[in-house]
């Protein structure tokens, strides 16, 4: 459905009469290929960090329990039944580089406890009201695209704050995370 989408809608305005429905068709069918590499070259890359973090959480001790929890409810949240579907193209690329970090936080964790638990506090909190506000979103039957940004936004705060040599396309902090909430919710 991913590929199907991307090749033949991707970025183009939806057809509005009979000449650029075919034409539409015309561009897709050219950029078909082109699109399922993409998609197959990105789903193995997603396919291999999430091999390797799922190792990871499994050879995880036992006193480790909270972390590796919620380490891997975040990886579902990232990685699901439908996911690629779900997700927008243009963030699918981003995905092996979260889960690289959820990773790195993993290695860390017990250089200091304090900083990430810290951290994870935090994120849960941002996590949390985001949640809450999607489901909102779903029961009056939409779920705006500056909300699906502030989900990514969220992603990209992680990568800060546990992984910050993995780097990210955006400068983002609590502080650019609370902006972009207070626009989020005074918009909407």
């Amino acid at each position: 459905d991913a590929v199907i989408d991307r090749a033949y809608i991707g970025d183009d305005p939806l057809p509005r009469d009979r000449d650029a429905f075919t034409a539409q068709v015309k561009r897709a069918r050219a950029r078909l290929p082109a699109v399922a590499e993409s998609a197959l070259r990105m789903l193995g890359a997603i396919a291999t960090e999430y091999q390797a973090l799922s190792r990871t959480l499994a050879g995880m001790p036992a006193v480790q329990r909270t972390l590796a929890a919620e380490i891997r409810q975040q990886r579902d949240a990232l990685v699901h039944p439908g996911f690629f579907t779900e997700t927008p193209w243009e963030m699918l690329h981003h995905i092996p580089r979260y889960l690289q970090a959820l990773g790195r936080r993993i290695e860390r964790q017990s250089r200091n406890p304090d900083r990430d638990s810290r951290h994870a506090v935090q994120v849960a909190q941002w996590w949390a009201r985001y949640a809450d506000r999607v489901a909102a979103e779903r029961r009056a039957g939409v779920v705006s695209p500056r909300l699906t940004s502030f989900r990514w936004l969220l992603e990209e705060l992680r990568v800060s704050l546990f992984a910050q040599e993995l780097r990210t396309p955006v400068p983002v902090s609590f502080k650019r995370v609370e902006k972009a909430w207070l626009e989020l919710t005074r918009d909407g």
